[in-house]
């Protein structure tokens, strides 16, 4: 008997999915750990295992599918011994999209959604292998050679290319069917969307051919009602200051030169150096270390965890440096990085991301002086950090030129008050001027 390949919940929040990509195809033989497919959710774009043994004989919802239930049927695994037949009955049985015997099924043309938007990319993946085709080799034969009364719009479909039509808002009137009698088969509908996938592109242009409509991931879309909401709710005040750099850049020259003259693998960055004065210095002010409740309290933490911000395509992910105040600037390295190269490819779990009790965003690297973030939410602030710059000071009566460096920390007035705030900023301030302090 054929196995059911469901959407599954990748997140304790996921309600749907979008397929972003399979990687294995219709006709591979399947084991148990193989990746299968890439699905996007309101986190990240994850790897799907399967956990039996066969062969993928059918991929309901292509490349690309959108906002697919969890646990909505999406694809087969065939077992030995099970025929085609058996895998369109198990089909028709494990979806609640059709309702229908295995036998060919006469239907109005108009029960079958036509494809409102032509130019609609209907590029996917289904049953068989694909064949080569060009326009030259697409032509539809008379009604005579296929038997199929257009006069009368009925026309012999099978249930599981009736599904695939639905699924993709295909028009069976303009699908060839080479079935017995002229009844459409899969193949008939993935021969027409091979075909109509030449012919169109990504994104929907207007008239003028200026403009362009996109749509948003998942990721995106929860990314932009997180941040509108946090805007909307969130009481923020913010706090500015700057702070010298000089003996904090003599110090990390000569630790990085330690380092490469003793052939390590890594560096430590300005921002590590960041992540660990903030871990720091939230453990010198413990009522800043907390996230605010729906039920109008404030939970206070005893371990520090950071929530560093990552710039990727699909948008901002804020992994977390568990624990940052007990780790050392090489492990907070190390753990950063990782989190970068897994964020950039879409491969962040759900346990790197969830929790954190207070924020960093560094766009100093970009070129970026001063801004304001807004705070990720139930957390009670976070800190901007801008670039680094030559400033001249006066210091002991004298004009130096000294390394700055700005930074804007954003607060939920709802847990703290601006003089508490500045006692953070204070700490902060005391360990970049003094990096050694970090390490005690």
């Amino acid at each position: 008997m054929p196995v059911a390949l469901l959407m599954p919940a990748l997140s304790p929040t996921m309600t749907e999915g979008n397929i972003a990509k399979w990687i294995k195809k219709v006709g591979d033989e399947v084991v148990s750990g193989d990746i299968i497919a890439e699905v996007e959710t309101d986190k990240a774009t994850m790897e799907v295992e399967a956990i039996d043994e066969g062969k993928l004989a059918s991929i309901i919802f292509p490349d690309g599918s959108e906002n697919v239930q969890v646990n909505k049927l999406i694809g087969v695994i065939a077992l030995e011994g099970d025929t085609e037949k058996d895998i369109e009955d198990f089909i028709n049985k494990n979806t609640d999209i059709i309702k229908e015997n295995a036998n060919d099924t006469d239907i109005e043309a108009n029960e079958i959604k036509s494809n409102k938007n032509e130019g609609k990319d209907n590029n996917a993946s289904f049953l068989t292998d694909k064949k080569d085709l060009n326009h030259n080799d697409y032509k539809r034969p008379s009604s005579t050679d296929n038997n199929i009364n257009l006069e009368q719009k009925r026309i012999k479909i099978s249930p599981l290319a009736k599904r695939i039509a639905e699924l993709q808002e295909i028009d069976i009137t303009k699908v060839i069917g080479t079935g017995p009698n002229g009844r459409i088969i899969k193949r008939d509908l993935e021969d027409y969307i091979d075909l109509s996938a030449s012919n169109t592109s990504k994104h929907t242009f207007n008239e003028e051919d200026n403009k362009r409509v996109k749509k948003l991931s998942n990721i995106r879309k929860t990314i932009a009602l997180r941040l509108q909401e946090a805007k909307s709710t969130i009481p923020h005040f913010y706090l500015k200051g700057k702070v010298q750099l000089d003996t904090l850049v003599s110090e990390r020259t000569k630790l990085n030169n330690f380092l490469k003259e003793n052939n390590e693998d890594y560096k430590i960055s300005f921002n590590d150096y960041f992540i660990k004065a903030l871990a720091l210095s939230l453990k010198k002010v413990p009522s800043m270390n907390a996230n605010w409740n729906n039920d109008g309290s404030v939970t206070e933490f005893n371990y520090v965890d950071i929530s560093v911000a990552v710039a990727t395509d699909n948008g901002l992910f804020t992994p977390v440096v568990k624990h940052a105040c007990t780790k050392s600037l090489e492990n907070i390295s190390k753990e950063v990085k990782a989190f970068a190269i897994k964020a950039k490819e879409g491969k962040l779990l759900p346990e790197d991301y969830t929790g954190g009790s207070f924020s960093i965003s560094n766009l100093g690297m970009y070129g970026i002086e001063e801004f304001s973030a807004i705070i990720n939410p139930p957390q009670a602030g976070i800190i901007a950090i801008g670039d680094i710059l030559e400033d001249v000071n006066v210091i002991n009566g004298e004009f130096k030129v000294c390394k700055t460096m700005s930074y804007v920390l954003s607060v939920d007035h709802r847990i703290t008050d601006g003089a508490i705030a500045s006692k953070l900023l204070k700490y902060f301030k005391f360990f970049i001027n003094n990096p050694s302090a970090m390490l005690i």
